[in-house]
């Protein structure tokens, strides 16, 4: 009886258990917190790590290649006058503004001195001249305002105590992208080449920094928390006896260290640390309104754990004949792809009525960004749009939020599959606010249009393809200038591609992104790879049309359709060449559930005794979930042993081809041997199945060269066991 009792409670609490999991599975989830974010309030200092937990940033092995072995945006032009924050905690604001102007100075070749103490004073969080801060703060209230100029806002202000005074400000450069890099040397390199100073931070309350001179390289490799916020401007790989040294800009003045500067062994007292860098600004628009929820940024995000989710804001429009212009968005994973829409109306659980999008843009590094819109769409006073984006990058917690009070009720909201969403601030859903912000101005005229160069494609897209549901099909187009023909234009130019279909499937240009205005000299060329995505619930059959334009950029940089083509088609090569190309897809069945591929013929060098033929075993349909397959692989016997091997391989992911071998012991057979493999495939449920006849032959071994490196490797491996042999018979010896 009690033996009964017991498997009783265990299945009750077996149902119990799992019906959690799964009401928990429909629930978000906040990610963990960053336990080092605490106020520093040092006066010294000032630099407050994150909120958030960042560890899941990191760097790709490989993608950073060509580094320069020596760098320094001094010599370059690019980095402005050192400062001092002297005496008060603010080395957080000095860091974010020395790169917003080095960022300028390196693209419009125009020193400017901007304010610190208006970040320090009118940011939302940081309450006094001594609280602390770090670059998510200076980023949010840089790209929800801009700078002002020091003329008018000078350091120190007020402090310790900071009333803020920008009403009484003119707003210069407004960030509209930024970008947080990995701690990883050669990321932080590849940044400081590609965009300029990075804004980083370090633990600077070890021995010796507060006194330091510029004459040597620091060198600490303590593990303390991060506490001061700095700006890397470059490096040298010999400094530091060869350990490589960071150039760093210090805020402490140029009576401090080497005029202002220091030297610091890469990956010492913690410097790399939350590194990030302003990529992208534009003049702030008094006439722009921004509309957003996420009053403080990036302050932690949520997810349902599958590394694929979506959020939605409200956007209710305040003034009449306005429009929507661009939508911002924080991406807190990477790389990942980050889809973009605009929708008419939503009943509370979903939403209807496309107006804009889908707008895909593949994301290398976590950060902020500001999505243009290809045709603005115009707004009624009081009548509700909503701007959704899904944030697909791997990341369990992939939603970023705003979870520092106060919270909306109603306005934002999050889903795991974009189908339904769940309101934040009702129903126990209380986790903050998502952030997802839309650009709103009045109309804006296009600029008068430039034409020194004539468009055209010198090939583009096939003219049919079939395509299959899940599927990303890529095809090419190559963007050229034929100013060298035309009978109208002779000149370099700036272009751009316009990419649509008929059924708003996903595109993203892998080359040059969607109205990206980019530089074709006379009778040049870009080659650019376009792809579209096939939804899983396209109908087989379903015919759609994938176009890409050729367009002027205006003299604004802006991509413009409108200002039509100088000559359309150019005759070149005996053939006409136009400045549009389409393709029209088909959509036909996806490959069979299961099925395995296999050489036509596999050679096996005589005398191996495990010989390896492979076999993929491959999951057909792209929409699928990632399958377990079953498989037994056999031989007649004539090259070996007959073998009769079987196993299972876990987890194809659909669309996708994993490989599984057949071992054969060729030590003994002929040259001219050959034998027949058979492998049969299944799924666990044993509805589909697959099976392939592998033959192989042996063939003589092909000859290892004298020098080649196994051999090389072998002679030194063979010295230093010799050495090692010699060494430990001198030492019993002498013992």
């Amino acid at each position: 009886m009690k033996s009964k009792l017991l498997l009783l409670s265990l299945l009750v609490f077996a149902i119990v258990a799992m019906t959690s999991a799964e009401i928990l599975a429909q629930r978000p989830v906040a990610a963990p917190k960053n336990p080092a974010a605490v106020s520093s309030g040092d006066p010294q200092f000032g630099y407050v790590p994150p909120p958030m937990d960042l560890s899941h940033i990191k760097a790709i092995p490989g993608r950073f290649m060509g580094l320069a072995s020596t760098w320094d945006w001094r010599a370059l032009g690019g980095v402005t006058p050192v400062k001092n924050q002297n005496p008060y905690g603010t080395c957080w604001c000095f860091a974010a503004i020395g790169n917003l102007e080095a960022t300028v100075l390196i693209n419009e070749s125009v020193v400017n001195d901007f304010s610190e103490f208006n970040i320090q004073s009118c940011n939302p969080v940081s309450q006094d001249c001594n609280y602390g801060g770090n670059a998510w703060w200076t980023t949010n209230y840089l790209a929800l305002l801009g700078s002002v100029d020091e003329t008018c806002d000078p350091y120190p202000g007020d402090c310790p105590n900071s009333t803020c005074n920008n009403f009484a400000c003119s707003f210069g450069k407004q960030v509209t992208e930024w970008r947080v890099i990995p701690n990883d040397v050669a990321a932080i390199k590849a940044a400081i080449m590609a965009w300029g100073p990075v804004y980083t931070s370090m633990y600077a309350s070890f021995p010796g920094f507060s006194t330091y001179d510029g004459s040597y390289c620091m060198t600490y490799v303590g593990t303390e928390n991060t506490n001061h916020g700095v700006l890397i401007v470059g490096w040298d790989d010999d400094m530091c006896s060869g350990a490589g040294a960071w150039i760093v800009k210090n805020s402490w003045g140029t009576g401090w260290g080497d005029n202002g500067f220091f030297y610091i062994e890469y990956e010492n007292a913690q410097i790399g640390s939350n590194t990030n860098v302003i990529t992208d600004y534009k003049e702030f628009d008094p006439n722009e309104t921004i509309y957003y929820y996420d009053e403080v940024g990036w302050w932690t995000s949520v997810g349902y754990s599958d590394g694929d989710d979506w959020g939605m804001i409200v956007l209710t429009p305040a003034n009449a004949d306005e429009y929507l212009y661009a939508v911002d968005f924080w991406a807190v994973a990477a790389p990942g792809t980050y889809t973009v829409k605009v929708f008419d109306d939503f009943n509370g659980s979903s939403l209807s009525n496309l107006l804009a999008g889908p707008i895909v843009k593949s994301i290398s590094e976590e950060g902020y960004y500001s999505v243009k819109l290809t045709t603005p769409i115009p707004l009624t006073m009081g009548d509700d749009i909503y701007l959704e984006v899904e944030f697909n990058n791997g990341y369990a917690y992939p939603i970023p939020m705003d979870n520092y009070t106060p919270w909306e009720t109603g306005k934002t909201f999050v889903s795991s599959t974009g189908a339904t969403y769940t309101s934040l601030g009702t129903d126990g859903h209380d986790m903050g606010d998502v952030g997802i912000r839309g650009r709103v101005g009045p109309e804006i005229v296009a600029g008068e249009c430039s034409k020194e160069g004539d468009p055209g494609f010198f090939f583009g897209f096939y003219t049919t393809a079939n395509v299959i549901r899940g599927e990303t099909y890529c095809d090419e187009v190559a963007a050229t200038n034929f100013s060298w023909i035309s009978t109208c234009n002779a000149g370099e130019d700036t272009f751009c591609l316009h990419y649509s279909d008929d059924l708003g499937w996903p595109i993203v240009g892998t080359t040059f992104s969607h109205g990206e205005c980019f530089i074709v000299g006379d009778a040049s060329y870009y080659v650019s790879e376009v792809c579209i995505t096939v939804p899983c619930d396209a109908q087989i059959g379903t015919t759609n049309n994938l176009c890409a334009q050729m367009n002027y950029c205006d003299v604004n940089g802006v991509c413009a359709p409108d200002c039509g083509d100088c000559v359309d088609p150019n005759t070149y090569g005996g053939g006409e060449q136009y400045s549009l190309s389409c393709s029209e897809l088909m959509v036909i069945e996806s490959p069979p559930a299961l099925y395995v591929l296999q050489d036509t013929l596999y050679l096996v060098e005589q005398g191996l005794t495990a010989a390896y033929i492979p076999f993929s075993i491959c999951n057909g349909d792209p929409c699928a979930a990632p399958t377990d397959y079953n498989y037994y692989i056999t031989s007649t016997g004539v090259v070996g042993p007959a073998i009769s091997q079987s196993g299972t391989i876990v987890g194809v992911p659909g669309g996708k081809c994993l490989d599984v071998y057949g071992i054969i012991n060729a030590g003994a057979a002929d040259i001219c041997d050959y034998d027949i493999l058979t492998i049969i495939a299944w799924d666990i449920t044993g509805t589909v199945y697959d099976t392939c006849v592998q033959e192989i032959h042996v063939v003589e071994p092909v000859p290892v060269p004298l020098f080649s490196a196994p051999v090389i490797t072998s002679l030194v491996l063979a010295m230093i066991l010799t050495a090692a042999i010699i060494m430990r018979r001198r030492m019993a010896d002498s013992g």
